[in-house]
């Protein structure tokens, strides 16, 4: 049969044609819709950023508003003052003609983070990442000290002191497990919260959030054995009296009333409360906050997973250049400083002396990253801290004798020399050698075995068989561990040195390096013979928490268990004696008193010193060390992420 293409088949062809044509333009059409589709959607996302970012301003605004302030601008009398700026230094920084947003910031831990919730995390490295989650009612200024605003617009202290201070003339000082109603309150700050605000879910932040952080303090079901005692004492509430005012009331005179006022934070009530006081303090990575960067999930975070904090999208303020911070932990300095010198990281903060001159003298290392040196007014301490009590027994440190001993014993001019490389000097007693609080009059303890030896036999202990280890009276050898954190290598190596000067007078020490996590727990159970560690400080510092015997329970931090009656006396004249020129003689009298008993051996102080990478700028000097990481960025070139 012949194939013939008659007219039916042209008819076919041309209809399915038609129907190829139909199908193209109708995913043309539909490529076309969805290209219009991620476009609006987009749009909105702009436009529900600029909506919460013109609803903070409406909000600081209308602030400033209610409270009188001139605002700046078009046609406005620039006689009159300008409103504070919490943002003034983050605008600078946005304004430099090589400012660019992107990028992330790499920094690196020396060891382990264990929690990041607030209030039970305890370390340094928690804090740390909690202090760009979480914000407080105010801050200092980083050039003069001076509080500044910044949840907070404004405040009111209504000083009561004298009326308190009658009143207990008369009737005593009323106990703070069982309080006075009749008692003068002493001292009432009352804080305006700047309207506008939300937590990094939207949620609006009100005054009942920063309320809330008080009210779980002062739980005794939450683990926060080390601000309840500090809020205890002094604080009588913390209510939210209207939507956006808080109001502060101190049961009694306390110096730094206002600083722990304005140092309060806002902690979202609607999430937190969803949570049992056990789940808080079991779960380690529950935080949400204000600030300008979130953690990627509020809730999931555990030890071993990335630390990585990401730009809250919804922040009310001026928001950082970076994308993400984020944290890497470090078991040990080797990793640490390869990492730096390989680029893994950017920033090495508080430098060890040994890594900062070896790193500095690497010509790879040199080239990519700056260098800061400083000595700080906030510049804490390290110390060995002799446990006087354990399982509630005297130890053999009980003796001040024998903690005056094991000072003269540890050489720490070498450690000054050797450990830190002239980076540090010895220090004499928990106070900065640049604060007033610091007692000039107070000479080191000198580095004398011949005087040890003489105190440790009036205490009792003699090598009574020969073997070059001393003994007590009843015949135990003074052989004793010495705990301290396993992250990096300072502490071990600096014990090394004092293991050989505590042989010299017999003395047998066993070193007991520990993860942080265990060590906290022993810390907290007192369950040691002797440890090393550092605090921080701040601009005067409130030694309270150390050393006064009230905080010698479980979890507080008079973990060594020291008890002065006239040190106890001293600090609580000295903590409620608001006239600073009063006050500073009594912390002096208090430096002089510790270092005559020695409840730690005080090691030394030492230099600020910092590398960051090259790329990193904007990176200045400032009276407490280094300004805020939201002042920095990276130029558009030189961004690697």
């Amino acid at each position: 049969m012949q194939n013939r293409f008659g007219f039916r088949d042209f008819v076919l062809v041309v209809l399915l044609l038609a129907v190829l044509v139909a199908v193209l333009l109708a995913m043309l059409q539909f490529d076309r819709q969805h290209a219009t589709i991620r476009e609006i959607v987009v749009q909105i996302e702009q436009q529900n950023k600029s909506q919460a970012r013109v609803e903070a301003q409406l909000g600081a605004i209308q602030s400033q508003l209610e409270q009188g302030v001139a605002i700046t601008g078009p046609g406005a009398n620039g006689d009159r003052p300008p409103v504070s700026d919490p943002f003034l230094r983050v605008r600078a920084a946005r304004a430099q003609p090589d400012f660019a947003d992107g990028d992330w910031l790499v920094d690196s831990f020396g060891a382990r983070v264990a929690r990041v919730t607030p209030l039970i995390s305890g370390d340094v490295y928690g804090s740390q990442i909690q202090n760009q989650v979480l914000e407080s009612l105010c801050d200092r200024d980083p050039d003069t000290l001076e509080w500044s605003g910044l949840l907070a617009t404004s405040w009111e202290i209504d000083d009561r002191s004298a009326a308190y201070e009658a009143y207990v003339s008369e009737h005593g000082k009323p106990d703070p497990s069982n309080p006075d109603p009749n008692c003068p309150t002493a001292v009432v700050i009352r804080f305006t919260i700047r309207r506008g605000v939300t937590f990094s879910d939207g949620e609006p932040l009100t005054a009942e959030d920063v309320a809330y952080q008080y009210e779980l303090i002062m739980n005794e079901q939450i683990d926060a054995p080390r601000a309840r005692s500090v809020m205890r004492d002094k604080l009588e509430s913390v209510e939210a009296t209207g939507k956006f005012e808080v109001v502060f009331k101190f049961r009694e005179p306390y110096f730094e009333s206002f600083a722990l006022a304005a140092s309060f934070s806002a902690m979202p009530k609607h999430f937190y409360e969803q949570f049992t006081p056990e789940q808080i303090n079991k779960q380690p990575g529950l935080l949400m906050g204000s600030g300008p960067y979130r953690m990627q999930s509020p809730t999931d975070w555990a030890p071993g997973k990335p630390i990585i904090l990401v730009r809250n999208e919804r922040y009310w303020g001026e928001p950082a250049a970076f994308d993400r911070l984020v944290y890497r932990e470090f078991d040990s300095e080797v990793p640490r400083l390869t990492a730096l010198r390989n680029g893994e990281i950017d920033m090495y903060l508080r430098a060890l002396p040994e890594h900062y001159l070896k790193m500095t003298k690497d010509p790879q290392v040199a080239e990519t990253t700056q260098h800061y040196e400083a000595w700080r007014p906030v510049e804490g301490y390290g110390y060995i801290a002799w446990n006087q009590k354990r399982g509630g027994k005297p130890t053999r440190f009980a003796d001040r004798r024998v903690r005056q001993a094991m000072t003269m014993l540890t050489n720490r001019q070498r450690l000054v020399d050797e450990a830190l490389h002239g980076y540090g000097r010895i220090a004499t007693g928990p106070f900065n050698p640049l604060s007033a609080q610091y007692n000039q009059d107070v000479e080191p303890w000198p580095h004398d075995v011949e005087r040890a030896r003489k105190l440790l036999a009036e205490a009792g202990f003699e090598d009574r068989d020969g073997d070059d280890v001393i003994e007590s009276a009843d015949g135990n050898p003074f052989i004793y561990k010495h705990t301290y954190p396993s992250g990096g290598d300072f502490w071990t190596n600096v014990l090394l040195m004092f293991k050989d000067d505590y042989a010299k007078a017999g003395i047998v020490m066993e070193l007991d390096p520990l993860e942080w996590a265990v060590f906290g727990e022993k810390l907290k159970g007192r369950d040691f013979d002797a440890i090393s560690l550092g605090w921080s400080a701040g601009i005067e510092g409130d030694i309270h928490q150390m050393f006064h015997s009230s905080n010698i329970g479980e979890g507080a931090d008079n973990f060594m268990s020291y008890a002065n009656p006239d040190l106890d006396a001293l600090i609580e004249r000295a903590r409620s004696t608001v006239v600073e020129e009063v006050r500073m003689p009594m912390w002096r009298q208090c430096h002089a008193i510790l270092h005559e008993d020695q409840p730690y051996s005080f090691l030394y102080t030492r230099k600020y010193l910092c590398l960051i990478d090259k790329r990193i700028a904007n990176v200045q000097q400032v009276k407490v060390g280094l300004n805020s990481l939201h002042e920095w960025y990276v130029p558009k070139p030189l961004q690697r992420y």
